[in-house]
């Protein structure tokens, strides 16, 4: 063992190496734990043809119904080409899709359960295909220009030509990211929110997916679900879209050749390059790395001096005494 640590103390670089590695390791390690409970909140403004979402809570997803004329109602055909009073509640994991294609009617499609509940208290279920349009001559004006977005979704569609022309798409957009502290010893509370990545556009004609590990832990129900609303302008194609999320991976498809997508991992980064704890922690690297030099002198000069007088002493008392 003695010999072993003499060979490594004659080679300072090679044992310099293997401590830096094992440092790098153990700081590594504890930076991927660190950000595996790291939380994100990212805001998404954009402006859309198209947007769809799984229901999370049927009772905030609530779609008043005046305005509306109901086209097609599966399984019940005498409801159809009808307006109706009270709102429609699509159920837990119905599927919902806002659609409106340039300057183009609203359209509402609610596929899976739900029900229509009336002003006057009756229920009417339905289940299948839903789909509503918007009829401000038949059926009045809208109650409400905003509806709910309450669940995983997606924003736009991937680029396509259609017979009737061009698939609805993502018009324009950008993502702002926010970070929430970790709960660190000695480095204040967690949970405070700070701006990580600002104004981050998105290339129009893309898809944007909260739900990217649909089913996996981690991602699941209100973590991948996104909270707002849509909003309709007379004055503006398509519709805008102000929702959040805390879906700390968002998948980017962007128009093009390659038809594959960009999976953005916000956890990490947002972590290492943002968070106040973090910062903390890399100041104090900084200078104890900066004052380490400075330390070593100090205490080298420190033990000079006190050695000084021990060996001036010494050598005094071995001085051998002159004859008178």
């Amino acid at each position: 063992m003695l010999t072993r640590l003499k060979s490594i103390g004659g080679n300072p670089i090679a044992a310099s190496f293997g401590v830096a590695a094992l440092l790098a390791t153990a700081a590594t390690s504890a930076l991927f734990w660190f950000s595996a409970n790291s939380t994100t909140l990212t805001s998404i403004k954009a402006n859309s043809e198209i947007v769809s979402f799984s229901v999370f809570n049927p009772e905030l997803a609530i779609i008043y119904a005046k305005g509306l004329k109901v086209s097609t109602w599966s399984g019940d055909e005498n409801r159809e080409n009808r307006c109706f009073e009270g709102a429609f509640l699509p159920g837990v994991g119905a599927q919902v899709t806002y659609l409106r294609t340039e300057d183009g009617p609203l359209q509402i499609i609610i596929e899976g359960k739900g029900e229509l509940r009336s002003p006057q208290g009756s229920v009417v279920p339905f289940e299948g295909e839903l789909l509503l349009f918007r009829d401000n001559d038949e059926c009045g004006t809208l109650q409400a220009e905003r509806f709910p977005v309450w669940g995983p979704g997606r924003i736009g569609s991937p680029f396509s030509m259609r017979g009737d022309g061009p698939g609805p798409i993502l018009v324009s957009g950008s993502l702002d990211v926010f970070g929430r502290t970790l709960n660190l010893p000695l480095l204040g509370d967690g949970g405070s929110l700070y701006a990580a990545i600002e104004g981050m556009a998105v290339p129009p004609g893309s898809l944007i997916e909260t739900n990217v590990r649909e089913g996996a832990p981690g991602n699941d129900g209100a973590e991948a679900a996104m909270f707002g609303f849509i909003e309709v302008s007379d004055t503006d194609p398509g519709f805008s879209v102000s929702v959040s999320t805390e879906s700390r991976e968002l998948r980017l498809t962007p128009p093009g050749a390659r038809a594959d997508s960009s999976r953005i991992d916000l956890g990490l980064f947002v972590q290492a390059l943002n968070d106040p704890g973090f910062l903390k922690i890399q100041l104090f690297f900084i200078f104890m790395f900066a004052l380490w030099p400075f330390a070593i002198e100090l205490i080298r000069s420190a033990t000079t001096a006190l050695s000084k007088p021990h060996v001036e002493s010494k050598g005094t008392a071995e001085q051998p005494i002159g004859e008178g």
